[in-house]
């Protein structure tokens, strides 16, 4: 997985922009625009906020792609207690928590506590998104479907890691315990494992149906 990080730093905190994880869903713009201006250069200024303001903002970036660290003693960032997984409409799956992301062959290739997962199978930062959906106009609904609002997996979400395994070209496989969820819906469920589709073929989105191995 490729990422191109820069900092910006004020007395209090340092912040981490990975400029490739970055899909610009402005979450960091809306949380703080005073430091957060893309019509500005350099467009992150932590020293027009406070710390604890400037934490939250990253915090609030579902990607990923911006961290930070407390020059303040302040708290860093703190794991989730349960996992979220929301898929987005015309989008990448948006996973919060305990996350490891691990190769076909269970090689850990990164650990997080936020990441977009690609469905489109266009990025070229498998399997994060990149934003390439847009330049293909994918489509997909977020809405879950009934195979995925009826499975047994207990109601409530634990507390413990949610494994990531990339398989190439196959699907994303979970394990672990998430919260599924729609970002367009209210709909949820809570799912232990499971096979997410990254191709964009699927007809079961946001699950695999093996359309990955069809012409």
């Amino acid at each position: 997985m490729r990422s191109r990080i820069y900092t910006f730093e004020s007395d209090d905190i340092i912040v981490h922009w990975d400029y490739v994880r970055c899909i610009h869903v402005e979450a960091c713009i809306r949380a703080l625009p005073a430091v957060f201006d893309r019509n500005r250069r350099p467009w992150i200024d932590p020293t027009l906020a406070t710390a604890d303001d400037v934490a939250a903002a990253c915090e609030a970036c579902p990607t990923g792609a911006l961290h930070y660290e407390r020059k303040d003693g302040g708290d860093g960032e703190q794991i989730s207690k349960s996992n979220a997984i929301t898929v987005s409409a015309d989008g990448p799956l948006f996973v919060k928590g305990d996350l490891e992301i691990k190769s076909e062959s269970g090689e850990l290739l990164l650990k997080e506590t936020r990441a977009a997962l690609c469905r489109c199978g266009e990025t070229r930062n498998k399997p994060l998104c990149d934003g390439s959906h847009r330049e293909i106009e994918f489509t997909a609904e977020s809405a879950l479907t009934p195979a995925a609002m009826e499975r047994d997996d207990g109601d409530t979400p634990e507390e413990c890691k949610l494994t990531i395994r990339v398989s190439d070209p196959g699907p994303l496989m979970i394990r672990g315990s998430a919260q599924l969820g729609s970002d367009r819906s209210g709909d949820c469920a809570h799912v232990r494992t499971g096979a997410f589709c990254c191709c964009g073929k699927s007809k079961t989105k946001p699950f695999c149906d093996g359309s990955h191995d069809l012409p």
